[in-house]
């Protein structure tokens, strides 16, 4: 009979204390990407815009250009039909029963949409929190530790970029967008192609990834390979918006909504000039970093924030910050360069460039 030696204790309650930090790590996660759903579906909500009702944009009858935005809306009525009608039914009677889903006016025809899409929503949410710990750690030589803690402010933090109206879109653009520009600096494009085809499904902005691209390469683009991967893009992402807008060509409302009178009136509430203040922060904290930060971040930043800035001046509300999402993962990174340096941190290599 042939002895086993048994595992020594202290290497066996190591990987117990590990799998109890990994435990608790993904609990903190799984609750603080609750914080910006719990927050934005009672306030401001994802139902009650005329041009953009819950229902309506389910089913593909909202305003231009809300309507073009169909990633989720397409998620949200394919699950549906895999639900049994007793349960939609259900559920539609315990939202009429509730006074709490009257006050905070959810539609109880749509019941069954309304929780599939929270549902989705929420997944949203979570996978980038995951994504972007992973994207500031392709582009930062970050301690673990630090890695999750500012990915975990940032989850907290998200609800200050409502303004009016937290739509079905927002949390799957940041999770996609952030995605894509990590697939891209680390030339995954068998991953980068899928990823970039439905954020432009989810959202036409995301055309700025392409644009990232080529402001990071520069020169490097007219290249073969580079010009090759651009063009793809451009074609695959232009076809995806042209077909949304033909599709929705008879929907009311503008490609673009024109909204340079209101923003230069600056009838602002004390929040919105809050949100002004945290925009303008960090904006300065960004470029504060941007010259000695690795190219793919300070490119990417300059890509991105300035265009959304201009877009915003003249087709959105210049203090709605979700309208700044695609620039959210730059952001936080130059920021993190910033405190970084402030506290005698190095978090990069003085030579360390991506690209």
């Amino acid at each position: 009979m042939v002895a086993v030696a048994s595992e020594p204790t202290g290497g066996q309650a190591g990987r117990t204390r590990c799998a109890w930090r990994m435990g608790l790590l993904c609990g903190v996660y799984v609750v603080v990407a609750l914080v910006p759903l719990a927050v934005g579906v009672v306030r401001p909500g994802i139902t009650g815009y005329p041009r953009a009702m819950f229902e309506d944009a389910v089913y593909g009858r909202a305003y231009q250009p809300f309507v073009k935005r169909q990633l989720v809306p397409l998620m949200v009525r394919g699950a549906a039909t895999l639900v049994p009608e007793g349960v939609s039914e259900s559920m539609s009677r315990t939202f009429a029963g509730s006074k709490l889903v009257q006050r905070l006016g959810w539609p109880p025809a749509y019941a069954t949409e309304f929780v599939l899409s929270l549902v989705l929503m929420y997944a949203g949410m979570l996978a980038f929190l995951v994504v972007l710990r992973a994207f500031l750690h392709a582009c930062l030589d970050l301690p673990t530790w630090l890695g999750h803690t500012a990915t975990l402010v940032v989850g907290v933090a998200l609800p200050v970029t409502f303004a009016g109206q937290l739509y079905l879109y927002d949390f799957w653009q940041l999770f996609l967008f952030t995605a894509g520009l990590l697939c891209m600096v680390r030339g995954r494009w068998w991953l980068y192609y899928p990823t970039f085809v439905l954020a432009c499904l989810n959202k036409e902005t995301s055309l700025l990834l392409p644009v990232v691209m080529a402001v990071w390469m520069g020169r490097q683009v007219v290249a073969g390979r580079q010009l090759v991967h651009l063009l793809a893009q451009l074609l695959a992402g232009g076809g995806v918006v042209l077909a949304l807008a033909w599709a929705f060509r008879d929907n009311p409302g503008a490609g673009l909504e024109w909204h340079f009178g209101r923003n230069l009136s600056m009838p602002f509430t004390m929040l919105a000039w809050l949100r002004l203040t945290v925009l303008a922060a960090a904006v300065a904290l960004s470029l504060a970093s941007i010259r000695r930060a690795p190219t793919f971040l300070a490119r990417g930043w300059v890509a991105t924030m300035p265009v959304l800035v201009i877009a915003a001046l003249f087709f959105g509300y210049i203090d709605e910050l979700r309208d700044y999402y695609e620039a959210l993962p730059f952001v936080v990174a130059l920021v993190l360069l910033t405190a970084g340096r402030s506290l005698g941190i190095q978090l990069w290599g003085e030579t360390r460039q991506l690209g």
